[in-house]
């Protein structure tokens, strides 16, 4: 019975080494599909703004997906998670902005 126990919480990742490139953190993974949904729907957006607003987006998805990526190989998550949340605002703003100007629609 105690093996088992040392078996779960081995296979939790609870271990002190990084994790490899198979064990992409659930977090960077939503976001990879995220940022290719974004660069679907920036391919759409009028002429006029797809290089603004547009690349400015695409440009801070790619930039929260590489801090979730380096987050993941270090042991002090604090830098990159903090600049993963102010690219998910600036992201946010920005959607917003697309929103309005009626780049992209609700649905």
């Amino acid at each position: 019975m105690s093996g088992d126990g040392s078996r779960s919480a081995g296979s939790r990742g609870s271990g002190g080494g990084a994790p490899g490139p198979a064990a992409a953190p659930v977090i960077a993974v939503r976001m990879e599909a995220l940022l290719t949904w974004v660069a679907e729907r920036v391919a759409k957006f009028p002429r006029d703004h797809r290089f603004t607003i547009g690349d400015r987006l695409l440009h801070a998805c790619l930039d929260v997906t590489e801090n979730l990526i380096e987050t993941s190989y270090r042991r002090d998550k604090r830098a990159d998670l903090a600049a993963a949340s102010r690219g998910l605002v600036r992201a946010r703003v920005l959607m917003r902005l697309a929103h309005a100007l009626r780049c992209v629609s609700e649905a």
